[in-house]
């Protein structure tokens, strides 16, 4: 273990955070190469949600369009936990890793509490697993998996929770509290209560009859998301640490930042006025410039307001380097995992510059032509790939940008 940045006057002190390892788990099913193969290929994996409804006293079924997670993992206690542990796990192993327990970490996250337990509670008066309720059950869980000595953290910043996730992770190792994070975030929302929240506040996809391709970001016509189910957690580690003992590098994670958009709780800033000072800031300490970025991963909702502002915030932060950017987002394939978003999303970025491709932005027919960036639309694109940028927002007014770069 390297600790040869760690006495410098500066916490950072040039200490370096690479990503060694990958877990996934999304509603193409459990499994990082399952997951990627399916999105690299365009597909979709929204389909008809059937949700048991017994907040009132003639219990009913509720049919919408969603994204689940695989059923055996749904099948369990508390699916958010099992998720993060199950990520983990592949990551370890994708790794190469076994024991982390002296100088290792977690900072996994969640958007919610435990909605699976918390449904149960409600419809079940008298029992009580209270653990499965907190909303840092899954941190907890994969700490105690690899008996961890460092922090066990859990962020919550509503739709940037994943982001946030990795970017305090990252914290950690650059402050040299660990050499090794398991980072990430975990969302299981498929349930009555936030499908009818959501739709309330009309950022639900409607007017349709095929669930595969109604989320349709920076379409001309698209109407909104669909929830979708899953968890990505990524392993971090100190550069020199993971060379020393060999690892199979994927990615650096360069550098990050965190921002608010003061505008409300669920308004957005149509100029994008905050992630666009945020991108600035975030290329600045890392002394990278707006035509070395190769591609951006979109938080791309497919909400109007979303998409339109989104697209301002980069153009006004590239200007006329925008034109050359290849941006994608991954909702219309496998829903808007809320809490798990950022990281699953960021997952994709590195296994973009490990492949050297572009993910495609599916069910994009008709360009808004106010979402003029180049979306990389419905096709994959191979692309010489060196520095990918990934963005995301949350109610809130939650903002994240992440830089990672090839090592190779």
């Amino acid at each position: 273990m390297s600790d040869s940045a760690c006495g410098q006057a500066e916490p950072s002190g040039g200490r370096q955070v690479v990503v060694t390892g990958i877990g996934l788990v999304t509603p193409f099913g459990a499994g990082r190469e399952i997951s990627w193969s399916a999105i690299r290929a365009g597909r979709s994996a929204v389909d008809w949600f059937e949700a048991d409804d017994r907040s009132i006293s003639r219990p009913r079924r509720l049919r919408w369009a969603g994204a689940s997670a695989p059923a055996e993992l749904l099948a369990t206690a508390e699916p958010v936990v099992t998720m993060a542990v199950t990520a983990a796990r592949e990551a370890m192993a994708h790794a190469g890793l076994s024991d982390i327990s002296e100088r290792g970490g977690c900072v996994i996250g969640t958007s919610k509490l435990g909605l699976r337990s918390f449904t149960r509670e409600m419809q079940q008066l008298g029992h009580s697993d209270s653990a499965l309720l907190w909303p840092n059950a899954a941190a907890r869980a994969v700490a105690s998996e690899w008996n961890l000595r460092g922090p066990a953290l859990c962020p919550v910043a509503a739709c940037a929770t994943g982001l946030v996730s990795l970017i305090r992770g990252a914290d950690l190792i650059r402050s040299c509290e660990c050499d090794v994070v398991l980072a990430g975030s975990s969302d299981a929302s498929l349930v009555p209560i936030v499908l009818g929240s959501f739709q309330r506040l009309g950022v639900m996809a409607r007017g349709f009859e095929e669930p595969a391709t109604v989320c349709r970001p920076f379409d001309a016509e698209r109407s909104g998301f669909v929830i979708g189910e899953g968890a990505a957690v990524l392993v971090l580690e100190d550069r020199e640490r993971a060379v020393a003992r060999g690892a199979n590098i994927l990615a650096e994670f360069v550098a990050a930042g965190l921002a608010s958009d003061p505008s409300g709780l669920t308004q957005i800033d149509p100029d994008g006025t905050s992630l666009a000072w945020l991108i600035r800031d975030v290329l600045r300490r890392a002394n990278v410039s707006p035509a070395e970025i190769d591609a951006v991963n979109l938080h791309g909702t497919a909400t109007r307001a979303n998409d339109i502002a989104e697209t301002r915030a980069v153009r006004a932060a590239f200007g006329s380097a925008a034109d050359r950017l290849a941006c994608s987002s991954q909702k219309g394939a496998i829903g808007h995992l809320l809490g798990a978003a950022g990281s699953v999303e960021s997952a994709f970025a590195v296994l973009a510059l490990r492949d050297q491709v572009v993910p495609p932005t599916i069910n994009l027919r008709t360009h808004d032509p106010q979402c003029d960036l180049d979306c990389v639309a419905n096709t994959a694109r191979p692309l010489r790939l060196r520095n990918v940028l990934k963005l995301s927002l949350g109610f809130g007014g939650h903002v994240a940008v992440g830089l990672f770069r090839a090592t190779s």
